[in-house]
C-alpha cells in the first residue's frame, strides 16, 4: 500500500516540501542529513536545545561516507543517549533556501534504552511527551505534519 503524501510549507526564510510515501522512504541515498522521530513506550522523545531555545527531535547532517541509517542511529544517540532497537524510514523533506536545497531523510526510531549522552552533546534535557510540546524549535510545522502522518499510518 503506497500512501503518498506531499506537503508544502512556506516558511519565513525558506520553503519546505515533505515527501511521505513508500517511494520516498526508499529514495534517501542522496540525503544531506536526517531527522529522527523517537518513541519510547508510546511517548515522543525530545531534547531541549539551549541555543535554539526549544524542544526538538534529533537532527543533523551526515558525515562523509556515512549511510543515512548510520547517521540516524548516531544522531539519536548524540542528542538523547538513546539506543534504538527499531529504525525505519518514512520519507524525506527538502528545504529550499536562497542559494541551496537540502534534503533530510525522516526516520522513526524506537528506543530500547537510554545511556548517558556524550559530554559534548549540543542538547540539554531529554524528556518524554505524549504530544508535541508548545515550545519547540521547529517554527515551520514540519514536526506536526510528520507526527500527524505517523499517527495516521504507523500506529502500533
Amino acid at each position: 500500500m503506497d500512501l503518498e503524501k506531499i506537503y508544502e510549507i512556506r516558511g519565513r526564510n525558506r520553503d519546505i516540501k515533505i515527501f511521505l510515501s513508500d517511494e520516498a522512504k526508499n529514495d534517501l541515498k542522496d540525503s544531506d542529513g536526517v531527522l529522527v522521530i523517537l518513541f519510547y513506550n508510546g511517548n515522543l522523545v525530545m531534547t531541549y536545545h539551549p541555543k535554539r531555545r526549544g524542544w526538538e527531535f534529533p537532527l543533523g547532517t551526515r558525515e562523509e561516507d556515512e549511510t543515512v541509517l548510520d547517521c540516524a542511529i548516531r544522531k539519536a544517540y548524540e542528542a538523547t543517549g538513546a539506543e534504538l532497537f527499531k529504525v525505519q524510514s518514512i520519507g524525506y523533506y527538502m528545504i529550499q533556501e536562497e542559494n541551496e536545497t537540502l534534503k533530510y531523510a525522516i526516520f522513526i526510531g524506537k528506543v530500547e534504552k537510554f545511556t548517558p549522552k556524550p559530554r559534548w552533546s549540543e542538547t540539554d534535557l531529554v524528556k518524554l511527551f505524549d504530544k508535541l510540546p508548545e515550545n519547540i524549535s521547529d517554527d515551520n510545522n514540519v514536526y506536526s505534519v510528520i507526527i500527524d502522518y505517523i499517527n495516521k499510518y504507523y500506529k502500533e
